[in-house]
């Protein structure tokens, strides 16, 4: 399964199955949300129309992107299989008890406190003092 979306300027495709997160042209991505649901002919036909006053955009470049897709899909980076879907449906038949969880507290370090110590530290020891 992917998920594309377009944020701050970039078009990212992250695999979620893989875990690949891909950064790519607005062509591709076009081309990579249609291409499981469209025939490459359909998809062709679209990109050559939509992109028709861009120049950088030709029917050769839409197959070297075709072919760049299909030996991604082949290397598992990109429409990867869910791995773990069989496992899931196992643990959805358990009854379970939650166990543990954990908990990830973000917390702001005081500088100003290690700043004072290293002071009281330098006057005893007659070290510089580090601000």
């Amino acid at each position: 399964m992917i998920h594309a979306y377009k944020m701050n300027g970039y078009n990212i495709i992250l695999d979620q199955n893989s875990g690949c997160v891909h950064s790519v042209d607005e062509a591709t991505y076009d081309i990579i949300t249609m291409y499981e649901s469209h025939t490459k002919d359909e998809i062709k036909k679209y990109i050559l129309e939509k992109y028709k006053n861009d120049e950088d955009v030709s029917e050769n470049d839409i197959d070297l992107c075709f072919e760049d897709i299909k030996a991604l899909k082949a290397d598992g980076r990109l429409f990867a299989e869910d791995t773990f879907e069989q496992t899931a449906k196992q643990f959805k038949k358990r009854q379970g008890v939650v166990k543990a969880i954990c908990l990830h507290v973000a917390h702001d370090c005081n500088l100003s406190a290690l700043s004072r110590t290293t002071q009281s530290i330098s006057s005893d020891w007659s070290m510089p003092i580090i601000s």
